[in-house]
Formats: structure tokens, sequence, C-alpha cells
């Protein structure tokens, strides 16, 4: 092997060290991370639904100015079907209720899918004050059912980043 094949060789491998050993700071840099995802049916009717999604909030440990959520979701039923994703912009974020209490806009895909997608969560594409039932402590949350007459699974995981 030449020298400068072994420089390279050495300058490649220092750029990976480097890129594996720094955060990804894509959002900022957020102090709580999430994630979540549920399933549910009602049995009999042919109706079911599911999702599943993360939210990152920035700014503060109690309060903060910036966030996003990525979630898809699908509810399928004998009348239709709703299959999307929805991009929420948060611009402020509180805990102080015991979950995290949200302020922005959404974004749904495909936007022939808008109206419908945001009814399910988080009701229109701006929303204020709105309780997102995200638990705001760290932790893994088995919520178990969804409701009377549904089968089903809801977890939700709560992450401080330090």
């Amino acid at each position: 092997m030449s020298f400068r094949g072994s420089v390279l060789g050495i300058g490649f491998a220092a750029l990976l060290a480097i890129s594996v050993a720094s955060p990804a700071f894509a959002y900022g840099k957020e102090n709580w991370q999430t994630t979540f995802a549920g399933t549910g049916v009602a049995p009999g009717t042919g109706s079911g639904f599911g999702f599943w999604g993360w939210c990152a909030f920035g700014g503060g440990v109690t309060s903060g100015n910036n966030g996003d959520c990525e979630f898809s979701q699908y509810v399928h039923g004998p009348s239709g079907s709703v299959t999307c994703e929805v991009s929420l912009n948060i611009s402020a974020w509180t805990r102080a209720s015991g979950t995290f209490v949200i302020t922005g806009t959404a974004t749904a895909h495909p936007a022939s899918s808008t109206a419908a997608c945001v009814a399910i969560f988080p009701g229109s594409t701006t929303f204020t004050g709105l309780d997102s039932g995200i638990p705001a402590a760290a932790g893994h949350y088995n919520l178990g059912g969804l409701g009377p007459g549904l089968v089903g699974e809801f977890q939700i995981q709560v992450t401080q980043v330090p």
C-alpha cells in the first residue's frame, strides 16, 4: 500500500469515528424524545386502526419553544379507509399538566386526506394548548386497551435527553 493510500485510509477512518461519535442535531438540541404505537380492532365490525410515530421537544426541560412530531396512522372499515402521515411543527410546549401540552401546526400527507387525517389527531391544522396525551415523565407506558369494545394495545416511551 502506498503512503498516499495509507493517509487516505487513516483520514477516512478518522472522519468515520468523528461522525459516529457526534450526536445528530437534525432538529436542534431536544430535551425530550418520545415514541408511541398503538393498534386496535372492533371485533365483528371489520374495522381497525393503528398509529406509530415519535416526537422531540426542545428549548427547555419543563417547557420549550420548539418541537417536531412525525406519525403515521390508518383507519380501515367497511365504508372506507384513511392512511396518512402527519407532521407537527411545534412552536411551544409545556409539561405542567403531567402530559405534553403543545401549540403549533399540522401538515398531512397525502394532502387530499388532510381533513380526515387531522380529525383523528390533532383535530385541525393549527392547534393551541392541545393535550398530546403523552406522559411528561420519563418511562415506558403500557396503556393496554384502547377503549370499550376494542381489542388492541397502546405503548409510549418517554426519554429525557441529558
